[in-house]
Order: C-alpha cells, then sequence, then structure tokens
C-alpha cells in the first residue's frame, strides 16, 4: 500500500476552521460575529471542526447531513455539553432532558397542545394581543421589544396558569428570566469548557441558580394547590398534572422543569419571532398593504378567532419568512452516543455536534437570493408546511418543538392585532441589530403607529 493513501475504511478527518487561537479556539470569532461566522463555515465543508476553547466541535453544514442527524441518525444522537451548561439555568425540562426521559416527557407534555385545547388558548392569544395593541395610539412610537416581551409573557401566564395573578409568581419569572438569556453564551464561553478540564479554573463562577430555585419554589406551591383541587381548570398546568401513560404521571419536579420549558420557548422564542416579522413588515409597504387587504377580507373588522387562521394565508407566509431570515433558535447542538459517520467523517462516541438553522436558511444552493425577503417564495397554502431538514425554526424529528402550533396560533393573532388598524414604518433610520443569545432577536425595535385611512 502505498503511504500517502488513506484507506476508504478510515474516513479523513474534518477539516479545522482557520482562524484558532490558543486557548480560546474559535470562541472568540464566534463572539464577535456569530451569525457571520457559522454563515461562512460551508465555505470549508460539509463538515468541519471548530474549538470552544480546547473542547473540539463538528459543525454539519450541508442540509443533507444535518437530514441524517435529525432523522436516519437520531437515534445515535443525544444532547451535548452545551445543554449540560444551560441545565443550571434553565431545568431539565424537553429543551435539555436526553434520552428516555426526553421521550417520556414529550409523551405526556403532547396532550396539553392537542388542537382543541390550542383553540381555547386562542382567545387568550387575542384577546391580549388587541388589548396590547389598542394602547398604541396612532401618531406616537413605541419600542416594540419590550411591548412584545410582556405580551407573550402575559400570554403565556394566562394560558399555562388559571390565576396569572400571583405577585410572586411575576416577580420570579421576570428573575429568572433576567438569567437565562445570557445562557447561551455561557454555552459557548470557552471558560466554561476549560472548566470541565480545571474545575479549580481560578476566576471560574458557575452560573446562579438562585433565581431558578425561587421559581421552582413557587410554582411547587401553585402545583400543590392545583393537587389539592384535583379539577381541569382548562389551563396548560392542568393538562400536565392530568397527564399520564405506561410509564406514570410526571412528577411535582418534572411538572416544574416543564413549567420552565414553557416560560423559555413562550416568551424568548415567540418574543423574537414576532419582533422580527413587525421589524421586516415596518421596511415594506407593499407586504403591509396586502397583509391589511386580508385581514379586512378575512375579518371585516372583528377580533381575529382560532378559526380564521386558514383564511390567514398571506399572513402565514409573512411569519414564514420572517422565522427563516431570523430564526429564534439559530444554533442547535447535538452529542453521539456511538461511533456515527457524517459525510465521510468518522465521529467517537461523546464527540459534539453542531449545525445552525441561520446558515441553513441562508444557504444559496436551498433558497434563490437568501438574504431577500419575499414571503411569495412560499406557495399558498405552503407556507403551512415548510420543508423539514432546510427550514428549522422549530427544529425537526424528535426535538421538533412540541408547542409549534401553538406558537404559529400566538403569532398569527398577535401579528393581526398589531397590524389590522394602523400602517407600521420605522422611527429612525439607526440600524436594528441582532442579539445573539439564548435565542436570536432584535436589539430595538422603534416603530411609529399611523392610523389607516377609513
Amino acid at each position: 500500500m502505498r503511504p500517502d493513501r488513506v484507506p476508504e475504511r478510515f474516513p479523513l478527518e474534518a477539516p479545522v476552521v482557520p482562524g484558532r487561537v490558543p486557548l480560546a479556539g474559535h470562541a472568540a470569532r464566534l463572539h464577535r460575529d456569530a451569525l457571520r461566522f457559522v454563515r461562512g463555515l460551508r465555505q470549508y465543508g460539509p463538515v468541519t471542526r471548530i474549538y470552544i476553547g480546547p473542547r473540539p466541535v463538528h459543525v454539519v453544514n450541508s442540509p443533507d447531513i444535518v437530514r441524517e442527524v435529525l432523522t436516519s441518525q437520531a437515534r445515535s444522537f443525544d444532547k451535548g455539553a452545551m445543554f449540560d451548561a444551560l441545565r443550571v439555568p434553565l431545568g431539565d425540562g424537553l429543551i435539555t432532558a436526553a434520552g428516555d426521559r426526553h421521550l417520556r416527557h414529550r409523551r405526556l407534555v403532547q396532550p396539553a397542545f392537542h388542537h382543541a385545547r390550542i383553540a381555547r388558548y386562542a382567545h387568550v392569544m387575542s384577546e391580549r394581543s388587541l388589548a396590547r395593541a389598542a394602547a398604541w395610539k396612532p401618531g406616537t412610537t413605541v419600542d416594540l421589544v419590550p411591548e412584545i416581551h410582556r405580551l407573550t409573557l402575559d400570554i403565556l401566564l394566562r394560558t399555562l396558569f388559571a390565576d396569572p395573578q400571583d405577585p410572586e409568581l411575576h416577580t420570579a419569572v421576570e428573575d429568572w428570566l433576567s438569567v437565562k438569556y445570557h445562557s447561551m453564551r455561557l454555552a459557548l464561553s470557552p471558560l466554561n469548557a476549560w472548566a470541565e478540564r480545571l474545575p479549580l479554573l481560578p476566576g471560574w463562577r458557575p452560573p446562579d441558580a438562585g433565581p431558578l430555585r425561587r421559581l421552582v419554589a413557587v410554582q411547587q406551591r401553585i402545583i400543590g394547590a392545583y393537587r389539592a383541587a384535583g379539577q381541569d381548570r382548562g389551563d396548560l398546568l392542568s393538562m400536565l398534572l392530568l397527564a399520564g401513560g405506561p410509564d406514570g404521571a410526571l412528577t411535582d419536579a418534572e411538572v416544574t422543569d416543564e413549567l420552565i420549558t414553557l416560560f423559555l420557548a413562550g416568551t424568548g422564542t415567540v418574543s423574537a419571532a414576532l419582533a422580527w416579522a413587525l421589524y421586516e413588515i415596518s421596511r415594506r409597504p407593499d407586504v403591509q398593504r396586502r397583509i391589511h387587504d386580508e385581514l379586512d377580507t378575512a375579518l371585516a373588522g372583528r377580533p381575529p378567532g382560532f378559526d380564521d387562521l386558514p383564511a390567514l394565508v398571506y399572513t402565514r407566509q409573512v411569519l414564514t419568512e420572517a422565522m427563516r431570515l431570523h430564526p429564534p433558535s439559530w444554533l442547535l447542538m447535538r452529542r453521539t452516543l456511538r461511533p456515527v459517520a457524517l459525510g465521510g467523517v468518522q465521529l467517537s462516541p461523546g464527540s459534539e455536534v453542531f449545525f445552525s438553522p441561520y446558515a441553513l436558511h441562508r444557504d444559496p444552493q436551498l433558497y434563490e437570493d437568501p438574504d431577500h425577503f419575499e414571503p411569495e417564495r412560499w406557495p399558498p397554502q405552503g407556507a403551512a408546511k415548510a420543508p423539514r431538514h432546510t427550514y428549522l425554526p422549530f427544529g425537526a424529528g424528535s426535538r421538533l418543538c412540541v408547542g409549534e402550533d401553538f406558537a404559529w396560533t400566538e403569532l398569527t393573532m398577535a401579528l393581526a392585532a398589531f397590524t389590522a388598524h394602523r400602517r407600521l414604518t420605522p422611527a429612525d433610520s439607526t440600524p436594528v441589530r441582532p442579539l445573539v443569545g439564548t435565542v436570536l432577536r432584535p436589539d430595538r425595535l422603534p416603530l411609529t403607529a399611523h392610523a389607516r385611512p377609513s
């Protein structure tokens, strides 16, 4: 055998992306401009290798190989080291749970998002969105980022709990939310990676678990009251407590973990998606006109309801396109459980694997003119069935977000409420910057409302 030939049974290693520096690896480039960095990785191959401090990470840049990770080889992967770091501030619900725990929890949580249940929640979504929008007077300018945060938290509390006005609950949730927004930075920190190898690393401080403990304590008090009453109050918490199966019901501790998962997805993910959709709409009068025409025709001036969703085709296209350009979950992570071959690269058990929905959604081989906002790229009714594995705002496979239909319903109701009776324009020329954290969200969104001609 010639010494320069590599046998096919020994696949080549993934190429290391240029720019690795001692101690930090590629972390500095990630923190400086994460979106540009992950989008540029495809030029180095379908599977590349980066380093977070001392930790090697394989990044999948090919949609076909992403499909393998999510479907045909999904059982060979689980959550990775990044989610180990997230578990302290976020608990151990569906987002961070692994293996059999994840599968069991998913089966038990699924009934809370049944079609009939979401139809009941839709009334709350519509009513609260209209109330928040009505407070925005024509001719005034509002930064919608905090407004949308308050709206999504309000909707979430009113769908999670029959009585959401507990002051301790509001305080505990807000304190926890202030911590969780930094979780992705922790997960991508080289200091965190080094701390795994050097537990006594000077200056290293684990994340503050206090906000999570306080939120859990409040939730356990509420759960105790629900258990004592023993009735279905029509909310998400009732469904979680009533859920059962061959493996038994969720324990109180498991219910609190799932509530925290819902706080994360129901505030960060939904609020980011709504903010980006309003950002894109405000810059395009033609898009607004089409939304107005559709809402005028479908609603005829009345509040939107669950039964109106099938008629709001263009509104769905706009939301679909906004989440293509700005997917809230911009980076997803896995860890191999057994030897895996991806794109000719052999990965050993315990290997970390990343893939980026943001990079995938802006791949010119998948989407023509990928940086352009074009709702019409989604055919009528096709936006409701966007292709899995090339469109991943809610994940895919066994990790597909269990609350996806809940999120689509809330986003549609809120978008209709904010746009039906007003025209939106940017308040200034200062660029809106993406904040790359646990979710991808705009740093600010100052918009001016104008009354629509009657």
